[in-house]
């Protein structure tokens, strides 16, 4: 497995990956350089992304293709996506999901109230209109 920067040549693989977990997809391009694929024969295996909203990040698009799970291919997505983010000034992670939960859970996210959220999270695309409000909102401080 080779993990890497992802980088345009990679945006029609990581729609397909996105979209086969019906993960909002209109806007992820505008954040590209802030993705991690894993790439195993040419094929994107798993994604994982931050958008910057200051000193503060939205974890995004974190996905792992069925064929490749329990490999610990999120986990090692999720720590190359934390560590790019801390090198560029991010001190906290948000997060939203519908069915992930427990995972981040496990990575050390709590859950948090919507009122909350900063409002340079509030408004970006992900919080605002492509996430249903019934979404689990989460935080972790890095």
């Amino acid at each position: 497995m080779k993990y890497k920067q992802a980088h345009l040549s990679d945006l029609t693989k990581i729609l397909e990956l996105l979209e086969t977990y019906e993960l909002p997809t209109s806007d992820f391009k505008d954040h590209i350089s802030n993705f991690i694929v894993a790439e195993n024969n040419n094929m994107i295996a798993g994604v994982g992304a931050f958008e910057t909203c200051g000193n503060l990040g939205l974890l995004r698009s974190f996905a792992v293709r069925q064929s490749h799970k329990n490999q610990g291919i999120a986990e090692q997505i999720f720590n190359l996506v934390k560590t790019k983010a801390k090198d560029s000034g991010i001190n906290r992670f948000y997060l939203l999901t519908t069915t992930a939960s427990q995972y981040f859970k496990r990575l050390g996210f709590t859950s948090c109230n919507r009122d909350d959220v900063p409002s340079s999270i509030k408004a970006t695309k992900q919080f605002n209109e492509l996430c249903p409000s019934s979404a689990v909102v989460m935080v972790l401080n890095l």
